[in-house]
This record gives structure tokens, sequence and C-alpha cells, in this order.
């Protein structure tokens, strides 16, 4: 599926869509391979939101087995991690030889560009957020350990089931401006879960990660100083340049990476927020590039796009009538 598939998906489920047999459920299946438990009396409901980088898709009813096969991969959903929020029931979850079972307040991790199996309970009430894996790199999330992963959700969890609930309410009905800023709101949270998670995970290079932590702590207070560099950060921790780099060896970003990443979904940020009431050269400085060109190059290189394109888009993409 390309992404214009993806954001038909949030288009025609967006208000909830009744599943009310087997053929009904084919209809959106194409990024996998659903089979419902029941073959006679099926029924379920699904609604999805999407705004620029996240989707939401809320599911419940009877239950299905979905499969993502070798013939499903190599679409969009390959960029994203699955992160299923239990609600009620539960489901089993197979994936990169590894078996975990989610049930109610628990949540469960699953990598789309790998095949992957998994297995709800009649009655399941579930929320799947589909989060780009470049974002959460970006972040430092080692997504790769996240195939098949399940642990109970905890006090986030209800923060995080708050804001998903009020944003299906209102889904169609906000404005470009809110659908940014909750979408923001979502991706902190999903980071958080996942960061918590992670944290928990009995590693062998355990203090290599609490340094890694460190240069991410650091990385987050101090992005938007243009002058705060690979050399501020080893300063920072009484560290050699050479010493922060190999630290991030072997994962899939570097640490300069992760601090133009950083600065870039800020950036991103207000563009879309700000319109044309910004200069390029403004929102540079506010998310830590030198200057509006640095700004610009390193955006293209990023997205393919150049931001003053971005934000033409994105301004005539919000001009544009809900469909009914």
């Amino acid at each position: 599926m390309t992404d214009q598939g993806i954001q038909e998906n949030r288009q025609q489920h967006r208000h909830g869509v009744l599943l009310l047999s087997e053929a009904a459920l084919l209809t959106i299946s194409q990024p996998w391979k659903l089979v419902p438990h029941k073959k006679v009396g099926f029924t379920a409901t699904v609604q999805s939101w999407y705004c620029e980088r996240l989707l939401l898709t809320r599911a419940q009813g009877d239950g299905t087995i979905m499969y993502r096969t070798p013939a499903h991969l190599g679409d969009a959903y390959d960029d994203f991690l699955v992160v299923v929020l239990v609600h009620e029931g539960g489901l089993t979850c197979q994936q990169g030889g590894k078996t975990s079972t989610a049930r109610r307040g628990d949540i469960v991790t699953l990598l789309p560009r790998e095949i992957h199996e998994s297995n709800a309970l009649d009655g399941t009430d579930a929320t799947l957020l589909y989060v780009p894996i470049r974002y959460l790199e970006g972040r430092g999330i080692a997504t790769g350990k996240l195939a098949a992963a399940a642990w109970p959700g905890g006090p986030l969890l209800k923060a995080i089931l708050a804001l998903v609930e009020s944003t299906m309410e209102m889904a169609g009905e906000e404005s470009p401006g809110q659908s940014i800023h909750v979408e923001q709101a979502l991706l902190e949270l999903v980071v958080g879960q996942l960061s918590a998670y992670l944290a928990t995970l009995a590693e062998e290079d355990g203090a290599a990660e609490a340094l890694r932590k460190r240069v991410l702590e650091l990385i987050a207070e101090n992005f938007t100083n243009p002058d705060y560099d690979v050399d501020a950060i080893a300063a920072c921790m009484g560290a050699s340049r050479r010493f922060v780099y190999k630290l991030f060896e072997g994962r899939e970003v570097s640490v300069a990476t992760l601090l133009r990443s950083r600065r870039l979904d800020a950036a991103e940020v207000l563009l879309r927020t700000h319109g044309r009431d910004a200069t390029l050269a403004k929102i540079a400085r506010a998310s830590g590039f030198a200057s509006a060109d640095s700004f610009s190059r390193a955006y293209k290189d990023s997205r393919g796009v150049s931001p003053s394109a971005f934000r033409t888009r994105h301004r005539a993409e919000a001009l544009l009538p809900a469909r009914p």
C-alpha cells in the first residue's frame, strides 16, 4: 500500500465502519490477511485516524487472526512499528521466533517489515498505533528489539488511552492545527512508553545503555542551540568525541543523526503550525539550525522535498474540504 493508500484508509474509516461478515472483513485486508474465528455471524467495528506521521486504528468485536506474509511485505507499512494497546480481551503474537501474549492493560509491538501473526480473542478491543520507524530511531528507540514484545502498560498507558479516545471522538472534526498537536503529543507518549520498556530489558551492555540514555537527554535539553554538536555532547559527558560515536556503533542511527533528527522533527511541527507566519530563517533558529540554508539542505536530504515545498503542500491539504 502507498502513502496515499494510508490516507484513504483514514478517510474511509474515520467515523467508524461496522463489519458484519467475513466478506466485509476482506475489504480492509490488503496490508494483511485477516481470517475471522467465526465464518457466520462475524461482527466488528473499525475506526481510523491519520495526520502526517501517525495512523491510529481502533478495532473491537469478534476475534480474528491477522497474517503478514512475504506477499504483503514491501508496502508503505514496512516503514512503521505497530504499537497495540489492549483495552479489553487479549491477543497472542508471533514474530521472529518469539511468541507473546497481551491481556487487558498490556502493550504489544510488531514490525510490519517482517512476517508475523497475531490472534485476537472474541471481544477484544484494541488500538493500533502505526508509528514511523524513522521517527522512533531518531529518538533513540531500538525498534529491532520490539518484534512481538509485550509488557504491562502501567500508568502512562492511561494517558495514551485518554488521548486516543478523545481523538477518535473528534475524528474528522478537528482543525489541522489541533491534529498536529494531538499527533505530536501521542508520539511523545509512545516514545516514553517504548523507552521505559526497553530500559527494563536485561542487557549485557547495561552501562553503555545508561550512557546512550544520557546522550538522548542531552540532545533533548540542548538541540535548539545551533552550536550544540557531538563535541559539546562529549564535553558534557567528560568523554571524547570518538567514545560518544562508539556508543551508537551497530545501531541504525548515529549520534549525529539523532541530533539532526530531533531538530528536523521540531522544525516540521513549526512548518505545519505556523503557515506563512514565520520565515524559514526563524524556524531554522527555533529548531537548532544555524541558518535557513543549512536547515533547507538537511530537510531536503532527509525528507526528499524542500521545507518550502512541504509547507505549501501541507497548507493546500489543510484547505481541502473534508470528505463526507
